[in-house]
């Protein structure tokens, strides 16, 4: 299960699913421009908890990070593009993030 500070908000992700997509799907909206396709870089979010539980970092997701990071607090360390970001296949636990703006659509 996703929890997003600060609103409150949770949902599951399905195998396979982005958070981005996971949150739609729920009936969330998430700040995005692109629509994401992973250019906008707006999907940005922080980890608070649960860092474990999300896959490891695909070239393209990194690559838009880096593009990215002197904008982000730790120079990017800590956060993810929830258009990109997917749970570990074998998650056992929640990930907690910041992200403002995610909402009932």
């Amino acid at each position: 299960m996703i929890q997003v500070e600060p609103s409150g908000v949770s949902f599951d992700v399905e195998e396979g699913e982005t958070i981005m997509a996971a949150a739609i799907r729920s009936g969330y909206t998430w700040p995005t421009i692109c629509g994401g396709e992973g250019s906008c870089k707006t999907c940005v979010f922080l980890i608070l908890e649960g860092e474990e539980n999300l896959a490891d970092i695909a070239p393209y997701e990194q690559e838009g990070l880096q593009s990215i990071a002197e904008t982000l607090p730790n120079g990017g360390d800590g956060w993810r593009l929830a258009c990109q970001a997917q749970l570990r296949a074998q998650a056992t636990g929640d990930v907690k993030l910041r992200k403002g703006g995610v909402r009932p659509a």
